[in-house]
């Protein structure tokens, strides 16, 4: 099963997605397809307190200005690869962002879920394709989470990029911050940044008080 969110076909001043408390399980995908175009004022997206049992989320593309996304005190359990339509996924991941891009005064916020995974090479957070992309005032926050990777050779935050593109580009007073997170066991990469880093205009990747056993940055 598949759910998919338009952001491009929300209208309005402010619109808020809500999924608390939910199941996804088998396979499951749960979509957040944005549209840096959408007629919306501000957009607030929460995925909270819910289970993904060897399930996806996955938000893909560009939003609008002022997008909040907040996924916190969710359980994530992965135990095999789980494909993704149009997405072209070799590893088993928990969290999956495909081309993403935020701007102008917006925040993605991973905080407070539980990461387990028991296969070899498992991502909890896979970017993919042309990597992760924060400007003008933006926000791409990992904080207090709890990762069990049970699995040789995994990697926490896998960062793709291409030829054309950087992995990660922080521009313009933007911030991406890694901190106080519990790595339970030792992983083969905490970030694996595979293509090249760029920060610049008064940005910066902050990497702190994160407890780790025996892992690489």
């Amino acid at each position: 099963m598949s759910l998919t969110v338009l952001i491009g076909a929300m209208t309005g001043e402010v619109a808020n997605v809500t999924f608390d408390g939910c199941t996804w399980r088998d396979g499951a995908v749960l979509l957040l397809l944005g549209n840096a175009y959408a007629a919306v004022g501000s957009l607030n997206i929460v995925v909270t307190g819910s289970t993904f049992s060897d399930a996806l989320l996955s938000p893909e593309g560009g939003f609008p200005p002022r997008t909040n996304i907040t996924i916190s005190g969710n359980r994530f359990t992965v135990t095999r690869l789980v494909p993704r339509s149009g997405l072209d996924l070799d590893r088993p991941s928990c969290v999956a962002m495909n081309e993403l891009a935020i701007s102008n005064d917006s925040a993605v916020v991973l905080s407070g879920n539980v990461f387990q995974t028991v296969r070899a090479s498992s991502r909890a957070v896979y970017v993919v394709r042309s990597g992760l992309r924060v400007s003008w005032h933006s926000v791409f926050a990992v904080m207090g989470n709890t990762f069990h990777m049970d699995g040789v050779n995994a990697t926490l935050i896998h960062l793709e990029g291409s030829r054309q593109s950087s992995s990660l580009s922080v521009l313009n007073n933007c911030a991406v911050v890694i901190r106080g997170n519990l790595v339970t066991r030792p992983v083969n990469y905490f970030m694996h940044i595979l293509s090249a880093l760029r920060v610049e205009s008064f940005s910066a990747v902050v990497f702190q008080g994160n407890d780790m056993q025996g892992s690489l940055v």
